[in-house]
């Protein structure tokens, strides 16, 4: 059997969130799909960085599922982060463990995509707040794949939400298939 695809769920309360609780929803009936909600994991949150390395080191690629909040990740996301991506393993001379696997980032954010332009309430395109994001799959030597976002969620009626949704499930089964975007 193949590895699987590693689908980190990063939301301090996903229950009330419509969209992330649909992608994670929709991961989890993909057969080659992991999903490993960290704030359920961890309501300490203090990360095993070992056990999450060897989740990845059992993941054939990583998908990070989160709200966009104030230009940048969750906070235990970052602190997953900080504690699993660590010199000797994830890179460095002897940190090989990630080279190679597809990471994706996927997020969910409440402003519409005419916001993220220069001119706009956000000023930048999403892809630069993103940007640290790539380049932890470049220090890395990940595969970096084009980001899937979902603008205005929360304002999302149920079609929207379902053709996202949709997008998430095809991008996931490109990724469990072995091939890349």
């Amino acid at each position: 059997m193949s590895k699987p695809v590693l689908f980190i769920i990063a939301h301090p309360d996903l229950n009330v969130s419509r969209a992330n609780r649909k992608l994670a929803e929709v991961a989890r009936r993909i057969e080659g799909v992991t999903v490993h909600d960290i704030y359920e994991t961890y309501p300490d949150m203090f990360i095993d960085g070992a056990r999450e390395r060897r989740r990845l080191d059992e993941a054939s690629a990583l998908v990070l599922q989160f709200p966009f909040f104030w230009y940048g990740a969750p906070g235990l996301l970052k602190e997953w982060i900080d504690r699993t991506f660590i010199a000797g393993w994830a890179y460095g001379r002897t940190g090989r463990a990630l080279r190679g696997k597809p990471f994706m980032v996927s997020i969910s954010t409440g402003s519409g995509i005419g916001a993220y332009r220069p001119g706009g309430i956000h000023n930048q395109p999403i892809e630069e707040y993103l940007f640290p994001f790539e380049q932890i799959a470049h220090f890395c030597g990940m595969i970096w794949q084009e980001p899937l976002v979902f603008y205005r969620a929360r304002q999302a009626d149920d079609s929207m939400l379902g053709e996202h949704a949709e997008r998430m499930r095809a991008r996931l089964k490109v990724l469990e298939s072995g091939a890349v975007f």
